[in-house]
């Protein structure tokens, strides 16, 4: 399966809701009524794995061993929290990248935005995911894939503020490289970023349409 068919294939929907008097506590993907003794735990766990991060993060300021940190928040981050780890989860990802270990970035990534996209999800947001998505893929010269994402993540922000906004100056900065990686110079660039911005104001474009939208201007 190609990288951007995996990127694309549809997610399955969670339909649990509970009514919102109710104390809800979000395991990335269900929820539940929690007692105050469930409560408690919970709270008591998402302390004691945030000191354990925060002082794997002061170890790795002074030894520079950036193994012992990720084996730190993997113990607590791969057990699905029952609370908001975003940052935390996305700190894990960057330091995979750190390590030079881009395919366990990727997949964590990945798992990631399937955690984010959950209804019943407390926190996370995708497009910091296929932002950070499209990082990698540049460094890895995957100037056409990079695109890809590069326009997902700015997809994803514009649909998720109330109204649409789309920092075009931002985009063409960011996508100014890749571009003329891709034999677009700034010009061409400007004019797919001025399309684009067509299609956000009126909701025409989607996600998965984005691979085969951005292969008609970046050939």
């Amino acid at each position: 399966m190609s990288l951007l068919k995996k990127l694309f294939t549809s997610i399955g929907e969670t339909t649990s809701t509970m009514p919102k008097s109710t104390t809800q506590i979000t395991d990335r993907g269900s929820m539940f009524k929690a007692t105050s003794a469930e409560l408690s735990k919970i709270l008591a766990d998402s302390d004691k794995a945030i000191d354990a991060m925060h002082k794997a993060d002061d170890q790795y300021d002074q030894d520079g061993d950036i193994n012992k940190r990720i084996a730190v928040y993997e113990k607590y981050l791969r057990v699905k929290p029952q609370w908001n780890s975003f940052n935390f989860d996305m700190a894990l990802a960057k330091m995979y990248e750190k390590a030079g270990r881009n395919n366990d970035a990727w997949g964590y990534l990945n798992q990631m935005y399937i955690w984010s996209i959950d209804p019943t999800a407390v926190g996370g947001d995708v497009s910091k995911i296929r932002f950070e998505q499209f990082k990698i893929l540049k460094n890895e010269t995957k100037y056409a894939d990079a695109m890809v994402m590069l326009v997902s993540s700015y997809l994803i922000n514009a649909y998720e503020v109330k109204g649409i906004y789309f920092n075009k100056e931002k985009f063409i900065k960011d996508a100014k490289t890749i571009s003329k990686k891709l034999g677009h110079e700034e010009d061409s660039l400007r004019a797919f970023a001025d399309d684009f911005e067509r299609k956000l104001k009126v909701r025409q474009i989607q996600e998965k349409d984005v691979q085969q939208y951005v292969a008609g201007y970046f050939r």
